[in-house]
């Protein structure tokens, strides 16, 4: 694939590398909150996975079905998508989506 793929996850580093041989397909980062201390939202969850992956902020696009997720990036200048699998309104908040999908085909579909 010609992108970097990456998981920033608020489950601990155990859990994240037992996780990881139910995928599917490789990740090039899987970055656990552990080494941050603090879970998302926090801005320096989303900051410490920028400079792990040592991309700039505009350049990566965050995928998230979690309107928390989608806020704490956006807040740090990084392109979001929010998966609405729910159905819910995202809410009221400066920090909306660049791209709103009912699931990961549609974003797929987005994106081709």
């Amino acid at each position: 694939t010609d992108h970097t793929l990456a998981i920033l996850s608020n489950g601990d580093e155990d859990m994240l590398e037992a996780s990881k041989r139910h995928i599917g397909f490789p990740f090039n980062y899987v970055i656990s909150v552990q080494v941050v201390g603090y879970f998302k939202p926090h801005k320096s969850t989303y900051r410490k996975a920028v400079e792990i992956m040592g991309i700039a902020p505009n350049e990566i696009l965050f995928v998230a079905n979690h309107a928390f997720d989608c806020i704490g990036a956006k807040s740090c200048g990084i392109p979001t998508a929010f998966i609405d699998r729910r159905r819910r309104p995202f809410g009221h908040t400066p920090h909306q989506p660049d791209i709103v999908v009912k699931d990961f085909k549609e974003l797929a579909d987005v994106l081709s």
